[in-house]
């Protein structure tokens, strides 16, 4: 039943396609143009996952049907999610390439978690349905063309090559050093607060400022299953906790601050934060002694910040690192903590512009 891709097999395919993608200049123009359309702002982030597993499925195993998913779907299938979270993943973090999803295992997603063959595949959102469509056809195509292993192998290449020159472009370092904290401070308010994917932003732009503050900050993934504390970023000492912070791109009533304090202090956090920025906003300030009555109840110390420029300046104030490491730390850290979190290419090339590379 199905056929079973051994790991050291399939790492040694790997390995040679990488070093064969990252020392050529001459690639398959098909699979480039279908690997360059799948980091679209609209495309989704584990379709890049499954194509690089499903071409190198096919160069170890001429037999494979690279539309299979499952390895009880027939005597040709094998297991997408086995080969992409035991060879794929851990080798594109090894090697540098990037898959644009940034989970241990981007196939237990949507839609291919549900079904064990892509004909299955019937349930998609709507703007994700062109780039479904477009590799099912392009592996069907491998299937119907009755791509050989080295075939499939250069097709493989083709889509690493694309994921080697995302990598490179992601690891360009934005250096603050031209200007000073508070207009470092400005800039990041009006950068987080505009554009697209705000709340990606904002919980970037506290894991990075906490960055300066702190040697083990912990950011989660937003709607991530596998989130064990309260809160959007937490602040650890030693493993144990220490501060979480909510991060908020819309109003929160005294209650919701509450709820928050309620179940950070039950999980053993005795510093609770909240950093909300939004338009809608009413100030949870102007309460009479919210904060103090939730420090009293709860017995913790509570702190509320109602934008990104209030939040920074409190981290900048306490940081430990001089001026100058702050304007070269921060900008960079921002960066790292948007490509955590996934936020879209766009937007890090955006924040990127307003630090430009010393001439």
């Amino acid at each position: 039943m199905g056929i079973t891709i051994k790991k050291s097999t399939a790492e040694q395919v790997l390995r040679k396609a990488y070093e064969a993608a990252a020392s050529n200049d001459t690639f398959l123009e098909d699979w480039t143009f279908l690997a360059t359309s799948l980091r679209e702002v609209d495309a989704p982030r584990t379709y890049t996952a499954a194509l690089v597993t499903a071409l190198l499925a096919r160069a170890c195993d001429d037999r494979v049907d690279p539309r299979s998913i499952k390895e009880k779907y027939d005597d040709r299938a094998f297991s997408l999610r086995t080969l992409c979270h035991g060879v794929v993943v851990p080798m594109s973090v090894e090697l540098g390439f990037d898959l644009g999803a940034t989970g241990r295992e981007p196939i237990n997603n949507q839609p291919f978690f549900r079904y064990d063959h892509y004909s299955e595949i019937v349930r998609v959102q709507t703007k994700a349905r062109p780039y479904l469509d477009r590799v099912s056809s392009a592996l069907a195509g491998v299937d119907e063309e009755d791509y050989s292993t080295e075939e499939s192998f250069q097709a493989l290449v083709a889509v690493l090559a694309v994921c080697i020159s995302v990598a490179n472009k992601k690891q360009r370092v934005a250096v603050g050093s031209a200007i000073v904290e508070a207009s470092l401070i400005t800039e990041t308010q009006s950068f987080v607060v505009s554009g697209n994917d705000i709340p990606r932003k904002l919980q970037a732009c506290v894991a990075a400022g906490l960055d300066m503050v702190y040697s083990e900050v912990v950011s989660r993934r937003i709607n991530d299953p596998s989130r064990d504390f309260p809160g959007d970023v937490q602040v650890l000492l030693g493993g144990d906790p220490l501060l979480t912070v909510e991060v908020r791109g819309k109003s929160v009533s005294g209650e919701g601050l509450e709820q928050f304090v309620s179940s950070a202090t039950y999980a053993g956090f005795r510093r609770v934060a909240l950093m909300v920025d939004a338009a809608s906003h009413v100030s949870l300030m102007s309460a009479d002694d919210l904060t103090g009555a939730l420090e009293r109840k709860y017995e913790c110390i509570v702190k509320v910040n109602e934008s990104v420029s209030s939040f920074l300046r409190d981290v900048f104030v306490w940081s430990p690192r001089d001026t100058h490491s702050i304007l070269s730390a921060f900008p960079e850290a921002m960066y790292r903590r948007m490509i955590e979190i996934e936020v879209r290419d766009t937007e890090m090339e955006r924040w990127a512009q307003l630090f430009p590379e010393d001439s």
